[in-house]
């Protein structure tokens, strides 16, 4: 028969035993060949998660400090700048050179485009890459691109695209296009994109895609004359 099990009792110091201070624990023997179990006191057990929630705390307070900050930012910007979108306008259409021979449509329009920025302190840059289109039907006629130029704040400035094309007509829309120019009233699509950035003071926002479509209806097509507009209907978006 093997040694018997005697219990076992944590030591604590007799100065130590007075009201409110916390009793010794009583920790039987191990098993043969078991490990002893580590002692530990209940606060250091609870210390871990104590730690844990003060470091959520942080967190969430950071967190909130950093809306807090961008709110007020955006706030400042808004009063402060007052941003607004430009406005577009297609004020007139010219046409330089009109060619149907056959099937063949050869074009040079000139669109004027007024191009309006409200803003008090923030300049437009127009970028590179602009396109512009005329199109009949669904078929494009002519295109063209826009110039490159720093619009200056509190500023309307007049954009004149020359649009050029060659086209082969299909049977039906060339004689569709002919009946119009008899009737005196030509349907016509204009198709405008223009990338523009935002100048603030030294700074740049990013590219901002400017799209413009505009349905206009003509009274003629004829050489080195300015067409009227009888009716136009214009949508334009700039997504930020």
């Amino acid at each position: 028969m093997g040694t018997p099990y005697q219990p076992y009792y944590a030591h604590v110091p007799d100065q130590a035993h007075y009201y409110g201070q916390p009793q010794p624990y009583y920790y039987p023997p191990p098993h043969p060949g078991q490990k002893p179990v580590p002692r530990y006191h209940k606060e250091q057990r609870g210390s871990g998660t104590k730690w844990c929630l003060r470091c959520v705390c942080c967190c969430c307070c950071c967190f909130l400090l950093f809306i807090l900050c961008l709110v007020g930012a955006m706030a400042f910007f808004i009063l402060y700048y007052n941003p607004q979108k430009p406005n577009y306008d297609v004020k007139k259409f010219a046409v330089k050179s009109f060619n149907l021979n056959d099937n063949t449509l050869e074009t040079d329009f000139k669109v004027s485009v007024e191009a309006d920025n409200p803003n008090d302190k923030i300049s437009i840059l127009y970028e590179k890459g602009s396109m512009f289109d005329v199109s009949y039907q669904g078929t494009r006629i002519c295109s063209g691109s826009g110039p490159e130029f720093q619009q200056p704040t509190k500023n309307v400035t007049m954009l004149n695209i020359s649009l050029e094309g060659k086209n082969d007509l299909n049977p039906n829309v060339k004689d569709s296009f002919i009946e119009d120019q008899k009737n005196g009233k030509i349907p016509l699509d204009i198709h405008i994109y223009v990338p523009i950035k935002f100048a603030l003071e030294n700074s740049k926002s990013k590219i901002i895609d400017v799209m413009m479509k505009c349905y206009i209806e003509v009274d003629s097509l004829k050489r080195d004359k300015e067409s009227k507009i009888l009716n136009k209907i214009c949508y334009y978006k700039v997504n930020f």
